[in-house]
């Protein structure tokens, strides 16, 4: 889609709402955590106030029903406003959401010292101030953990970017000279085929260049991991067979970019590049009971020692778990003469997908 001022401006404020330290306090998830620490809360005032044998369920249900009001109320305004925060430094921000809470404090206390009247016949101000109190310390505490959680996330994802471009970096070296050597060798034999290996070379370039640290889909991933063992196969030439093992249609899953080549490369190059007769590549795709297994086996020599150092399969397993958590993960399986290495993607990926398709609309 061409980048227009529409969507230009789209992808900017997305940007500015992903680096934002405030949390999106909007979705379900958030508000039933926000219930959870806020009864907490409450629990561990009431304590504060008698000891545990006189423990007062009533008291327990007033204060739980004054902190809910003052948190969903909170969050509710907070929710609303974050659009308009987004453009002010954090400073101003976290002092326009503590005076946000106090108001709201102020306002539900009011209102509760006019509906629950007691022997005073004017406001309790000094119970309005301990309220006040109590908010600010609670709603201090609240943004400084958000501040550092979203500057600890930040930095995660500069770190993983860090490590998806040293992916890239190093699938470049692996083939590029091989492949070119290649080219120059069929310039002369067959010049239809070495024509065809540059633009496979040329688009799988493309796309290693244009990767970042946004998710991809599985027909993006089978498409590279195609090029790249095209490029391969005519490199080796007979020594390499390849079967894919896919259903149709392809189910729309989303994955990390640059997921499936780096095992498709480990695969030529410790499994069936040693082998003097050659050897074979399965890439397949299962439906499994709580996703789907996208999985790559390929030759070995017998009992022959895994080389490598592993980045690559650290680099995949931490980019799953960033963009699944710990419902995705990679296995690896070492047999006497096979080697084989699965990813099990989540069923919920779908939602995923459509996160994507958002963000690059």
């Amino acid at each position: 889609m061409p980048n227009t001022p529409a969507v230009v401006s789209r992808q900017h404020d997305r940007g500015l709402l992903d680096a934002f330290f405030l949390p999106d306090l909007c979705n379900t998830r958030a508000i039933l955590f926000l219930l959870a620490v806020s009864e907490g809360l409450v629990a561990i005032l009431t304590l504060m106030e008698s000891s545990l044998a006189a423990f007062s369920w009533e008291r327990f249900g007033l204060v739980s029903l004054f902190v809910q009001w003052v948190a969903l109320l909170s969050v509710a305004i907070l929710c609303q406003l974050r659009f308009v925060l987004v453009q002010v430094n954090v400073m101003l921000v976290s002092v326009l959401a503590l005076l946000l809470v106090q108001l709201v404090t102020l306002g539900v206390g009011l209102m509760a010292d006019w509906l629950w009247p007691t022997s005073l016949r004017s406001i309790d101000w000094l119970w309005l101030a301990r309220n006040a109190l109590v908010s600010a310390l609670v709603t201090a505490l609240a943004l400084r953990y958000f501040y550092v959680q979203s500057q600890w996330r930040i930095q995660a994802q500069a770190e993983l970017k860090a490590r998806l471009s040293a992916l890239q970096a190093n699938i470049r070296p692996h083939f590029f000279f091989n492949t070119l050597n290649t080219v120059a060798a069929l310039i002369v034999i067959d010049p239809e085929k070495a024509e065809n290996m540059l633009l496979d070379l040329a688009q799988l370039f493309r796309v290693v260049l244009k990767a970042d640290d946004q998710p991809s889909t599985l027909a993006q991933e089978i498409e590279f991991g195609q090029r790249y063992l095209d490029i391969e196969h005519t490199r080796l030439g007979a020594r390499l067979e390849v079967e894919w093992q896919l259903p149709e249609p392809l189910p729309e899953i989303t994955m990390p970019a640059l997921i499936l080549q780096p095992l498709l490369e480990n695969a030529v190059y410790h499994g069936v590049q040693p082998l003097v007769e050659g050897g074979w590549i399965r890439i397949s795709l299962t439906a499994v009971a709580d996703g789907w297994e996208l999985a790559v086996a390929n030759a070995r020599l017998p009992g022959a020692s895994t080389p490598g150092n592993g980045i690559a399969q650290r680099n995949i397993r931490t980019r799953l778990e960033t963009l699944f958590g710990e419902s995705a993960r990679l296995q690896t399986a070492e047999l006497p003469d096979e080697y084989q290495a699965r990813i099990l993607i989540p069923q919920h990926s779908g939602e995923y997908t459509h996160e994507l398709s958002h963000r690059s609309g």
